[in-house]
C-alpha cells in the first residue's frame, strides 16, 4: 500500500506510531516545496504547511495521544477519512505552503494490521486555492457592483444631478434610470427632446458611464453638414480622393471606432446617407473614398432628435430599417416647462456658474417669480441664455413676448378662456400655487419668511404646500 502512495498523483504522505513520515510522494515534494529526502524519517511534516504555528490538531499528534488524534478524525466521518472542518486553528488556510499562501483540503485514514491495530496513518493533501480565489474575486465583484448601484441609485434619488444633467422632478427621476441602464449596454440609443432639453447631456452621460469611457465620443451634427461632404466627413478619404485631398483624413466612423458616436439632429440624414450608414454599422463596413479597403467599425450609436421620426418614415424622409437600426433605447427629455419644480435647482446651479457670490444672493423674490411664470420655449438652454443676460445686463430679457423691465420685472401668466367653474377654480388654484412659489423661492425656502411675505400664517402656508404638492 506504501508503494502506491509513492506513485499517487494526488499529494500524500504517511506516518508511523512514532509520528515519524514514512512515505513523501512527488506530488507532496511539488505541492509544498519540501523534498522526500528532507521530510522522510522526520516529524516535520506540520512544517511544510505552517512557518511558525502549529495547528491545535498537530498538539494531539506530537504532545499527547496519537490514537486520540486518529479517533478524532474517526468521529468525523464514519468511513474513516473525512475532510475536518475548522480543525485548525487557521481553517485550512497554509501560510507559507510553498512560499505562497494554499487552501488545503486535509483527510486522513489510519492504517491498521491484520489485527485491526493502528500502526500509523495516511494524509491526503488537496490544493483547492485556485477555486479560493475564484470565490473570492467574484465575491469581492459581486459586492463592488452592488456598491456601485446603491451609489448610482442614491445619486439619482438624493442628489438631484446626474453627471452634468440636473433636475429632481419625477420626470427626470426616470430618464437617470434610462440613462443608468442604457449605459450598461451596448446598444444603440435615440434621445428624444425638444431643442435646448439637454440631449447632447444624456449621450454623454451614458458615454462617460459605459465601458467605452476611455474610446473617444465623437459629436456630429447631422443638419450641418452638406450633402456633398457627408460621405467624405463620415467614412472619411485617402490622399489623391478627389481635388484638394492633399492628405488622408480619417472619417467619423474612424474616430469612433472603439468609442460612441452621437449623431444629433439624425432626422436631416438623407436616404442615400442612410443606407452607407445602415450598411455600416450593420456589419457590412465601408470603404474611404478612394481606398478599396473595408473596414468594420465597433461603435456605439447615440442619435437625437426634436422631430417625430414616425412620421418622417411616413413622409418618406427616413428609411424603416434605419430607423429600427438605432431606435432600441428610446429616451425621452421633458421640456423644462412640464417640469417647473427643476426650475431652482437650475436657476442656483447658472448662477453660481456664471454669477458672483453677490449678484447670487441679491436677486429678488420678483425676478423668480418671473422666471417661473415664463414658458420656456427655448428650454434649459433658453434658461441659461436669460441667466447670463440678467447677471451681465441687471434686467430679464426674454427670447419671446419681451417685456422692457429692471430686476424687479415680473412676466405675468398668460391668459386663459375660462367657461366653467371648474376651470375658474383650477385657474385661481394655477395662481396660488404660483403666488406661493414665488414666496418660497424669494424668501429660498424659508418657510416664516414666505408666510409674511404671502401674509398668511405658517400652518397656513403649510396645508397649501401639501394640498399643490409643491417640492
Amino acid at each position: 500500500m506504501l508503494h502506491l502512495l509513492e506513485c499517487s498523483p494526488i499529494a500524500q504522505f504517511a506516518i508511523n506510531m512514532d509520528h515519524k513520515i514514512t512515505v513523501w510522494n512527488k506530488a507532496c515534494e511539488l505541492l509544498t516545496g519540501f523534498s522526500a529526502a528532507e521530510m522522510i524519517g522526520t516529524d516535520r511534516q506540520w512544517e511544510a504547511f505552517y512557518s511558525h504555528k502549529r495547528p491545535v490538531v498537530a498538539d494531539l499528534i506530537v504532545d499527547n495521544d496519537f490514537e486520540q488524534f486518529i479517533r478524532y478524525y474517526e468521529s468525523k466521518n464514519g468511513q474513516r477519512s473525512s475532510i475536518v472542518p475548522n480543525a485548525w486553528e487557521a481553517s485550512s488556510y497554509f501560510p507559507s505552503l510553498g512560499g505562497q499562501s494554499r487552501y488545503i483540503y486535509f483527510l486522513a485514514a489510519p492504517i491498521v494490521d491484520n489485527l485491526g491495530k493502528m500502526i500509523g496513518a495516511v494524509e491526503t493533501l488537496q490544493d483547492f486555492t485556485r477555486q479560493k480565489q475564484l470565490e473570492t474575486f467574484l465575491k469581492e465583484e459581486s459586492d463592488k457592483l452592488r456598491q456601485e448601484n446603491i451609489t448610482l441609485k442614491s445619486a439619482m434619488t438624493e442628489r438631484y444631478r446626474f453627471g452634468d444633467i440636473i433636475g429632481k422632478s419625477d420626470a427626470m427621476q426616470e430618464v437617470y434610470e434610462l440613462v443608468a441602464n442604457a449605459a450598461s449596454s451596448d446598444s444603440n440609443v435615440i434621445v428624444y427632446g425638444e431643442s435646448g432639453t439637454g440631449k447632447e447631456l444624456v449621450a454623454r452621460a451614458i458615454h462617460q458611464m459605459s465601458d467605452r469611457r476611455d474610446r473617444d465620443f465623437v459629436l456630429v451634427n447631422c443638419g450641418a453638414i452638406p450633402e456633398t461632404l457627408l460621405e467624405s466627413e463620415f467614412f472619411g478619404y485617402r490622399k489623391g480622393a478627389f481635388t484638394g485631398a492633399h492628405a488622408d483624413k480619417p472619417g467619423f466612423l474612424d474616430r469612433a471606432d472603439g468609442g460612441t458616436l452621437f449623431l444629433d439632429e439624425v432626422g436631416d440624414v438623407s436616404l442615400n446617407m442612410q443606407v452607407k450608414l445602415l450598411r455600416a454599422i450593420d456589419g457590412g463596413g465601408y470603404s474611404p473614398l478612394g481606398s478599396s479597403q473595408t473596414k468594420t467599425p465597433n461603435i456605439r450609436i447615440i442619435a437625437a432628435t426634436n422631430r417625430d421620426l414616425e412620421e418622417l418614415i411616413d413622409k418618406g424622409l427616413v428609411r424603416e430599417d434605419f430607423y429600427y437600426r438605432i431606435h432600441i433605447i428610446p429616451i425621452n427629455l421633458p421640456p423644462l416647462r412640464d417640469r417647473k419644480e427643476d426650475l431652482p435647482l437650475l436657476i442656483d446651479h447658472f448662477l453660481r456658474r456664471y454669477g458672483s457670490h453677490d449678484k447670487i444672493s441679491g436677486i429678488p423674490g420678483k425676478v423668480y417669480g418671473a422666471l417661473q411664470n415664463y414658458n420656456w420655449p427655448g428650454n434649459v438652454r433658453e434658461l441659461q441664455n436669460v441667466l447670463r443676460r440678467y447677471l451681465a445686463l441687471n434686467r430679464l430679457d426674454f427670447s419671446r413676448k419681451f417685456t422692457p423691465a429692471g430686476p424687479e420685472a415680473v412676466i405675468e401668466p398668460e391668459g386663459k378662456e375660462i367657461h366653467t367653474p371648474q376651470q375658474l377654480r383650477r385657474a385661481v388654484e394655477d395662481f396660488e400655487k404660483n403666488c406661493i412659489l414665488t414666496a418660497l423661492n424669494g424668501s429660498r425656502w424659508h418657510k416664516s419668511q414666505a408666510a409674511a411675505l404671502l401674509g398668511i400664517s405658517r400652518k397656513t402656508l403649510f396645508r397649501k404646500i401639501k394640498q399643490f404638492d409643491i417640492k
